[in-house]
């Protein structure tokens, strides 16, 4: 849920139990539809890489996909600037900056993130051009 929808939601009248209980299960959907796109190793993102397109997991739909885009994207610049020394991440353990195992495709090579983020990119050009 971003923040527009969620402004949308609770306008004009206050945050309620429901409210949260609405943005829980649309987090646990978004991060079920990343495993169950990404896979839990650095060869399971190698393999979807490799094909021509991702393998699309079932029942889930375009916006989804958009929504998992966004919050990749969220933490991509989160740990960007994390690692650029931003004090407002300063909490987070070192190890969360670590770039991860490099995953070479081709004559490229991904970081973890940056293998997840073009997945779901390949995942959402892939369907917007299905009739």
């Amino acid at each position: 849920m971003n923040e527009d929808k969620f402004d949308a939601l609770i306008q004009g009248r206050q945050f309620r139990s429901e409210d949260a209980g609405q943005w829980d299960s649309q987090l646990r959907r978004i991060t079920g539809l990343g495993i169950k796109l990404w896979g839990r190793t650095p060869e399971d993102l190698q393999r979807q890489l490799m094909r021509p397109y991702p393998e699309i997991p079932a029942g889930f739909e375009l916006s989804e996909f958009r929504e998992l885009q966004r919050s990749i994207d969220t933490i991509s610049r989160s740990l960007a600037s994390a690692r650029s020394g931003d004090r407002r991440f300063a909490w987070l353990p070192a190890h969360y900056l670590d770039r991860g195992p490099v995953i070479d495709v081709g004559n490229e090579q991904f970081t973890t993130w940056e293998a997840r983020a073009e997945i779901v990119r390949r995942a959402i050009e892939f369907l917007e051009q299905r009739p």
